[in-house]
């Protein structure tokens, strides 16, 4: 019987610019086969399946038979994440699996093996005290060490789950928030939460350089931000790929965060966590790979 296998392209070892490429080619190659779930996130793009695997997977890291399952399992807990343990992932590697569900054709063994991810991400999070910042937290407190945020305006440019995670995050920094999105009216029923201004992409754009800091999670680039790069705030942007044209990263120095540098940076690590999630991994592996041993 074919094991499993996995294609990975993740922050540790692709840069985001290829990581850009490698989504496009995977788009372009039209319906995935119902052997294959893609999990596509802002740090990582992967492929999972049985049997036969893609063509052309330049810079994608392959395993096959335990060490897919294994790693599958450990992303889903957050073991293999910016920030350890952190919850975001578990919910991407839900919808990756129920965007298959619907499938005419499917592979019973890989949709099981995305239960047991699930599981093994809900089990390992189960009982657990707090653990450190999540991204959003961490790029906030980021630009707090740049610019007081406090009694200040901060624009966060992006309505979905994460720049509603940027907007609490400065809110709780104590910064006057504005909301912007490509939906003005999206924008303003998450600031309302906050007391804040919802506006679209556009008079956000000219709202940047009145703020004391922008933090950015959209999806797709934001072209209303161009012009002079002078007078911009520190800019931190979690989107994946970056939101912020290349000739405004480019001109920044030292003023911007990419989702990139959250992943590299400095963290403290969660030992107990890290600890308790990786016996948890080796138990649920070893419990999926002797279900699939006995459907041989």
């Amino acid at each position: 019987m074919s094991p499993a296998w996995s294609l990975s392209a993740s922050a540790d070892h692709v840069p985001a610019t290829e990581r850009t490429l490698l989504r496009g080619a995977i788009s372009a190659g039209g319906p995935a086969e119902p052997s294959w779930i893609v999990l596509d996130t802002c740090h990582r793009v992967e492929l999972y399946g049985f049997g036969e695997r893609p063509a052309a997977a330049g810079g994608m890291l392959l395993r096959e038979g335990r060490p897919a399952v294994v790693h599958l399992l450990r992303v889903a807990a957050g073991l293999e994440s910016a920030v350890v343990g952190e919850d975001e992932i578990l919910h991407q590697v839900r919808e990756a699996h129920r965007l298959t569900l619907a499938a005419a054709r499917r592979d019973n063994r890989l949709h099981r093996l995305f239960e047991v991810a699930i599981a093994t991400g809900r089990k390992a999070r189960a009982g657990r005290t707090a653990t450190g910042a999540g991204l959003a937290e961490r790029a906030i407190a980021w630009l707090g060490e740049r610019s007081d945020l406090a009694g200040h305006p901060v624009l966060v440019a992006g309505a979905g789950r994460m720049g509603s995670a940027l907007a609490h995050a400065a809110a709780d920094a104590g910064a006057q928030v504005t909301v912007a999105s490509r939906s003005a009216a999206k924008a303003r029923r998450l600031a309302r939460v906050y007391d804040g201004e919802g506006i679209d992409l556009a008079e956000a754009a000219g709202r940047a350089r009145r703020s004391a800091a922008v933090a950015i999670a959209l999806g797709g680039e934001w072209r209303d931000l161009t012009g002079p790069v002078t007078g911009l705030p520190p800019i931190a942007d979690i989107s994946a790929p970056s939101a912020v044209p290349a000739s405004v990263r480019s001109a920044l120095n030292g003023g911007f965060l990419s989702i990139d540098d959250l992943f590299q940076g400095d963290r403290p690590v969660p030992t107990a966590y890290i600890e308790q999630a990786e016996r948890i991994v080796a138990a649920k592996a070893d419990e999926y790979l002797a279900w699939l041993e006995g459907r041989a």
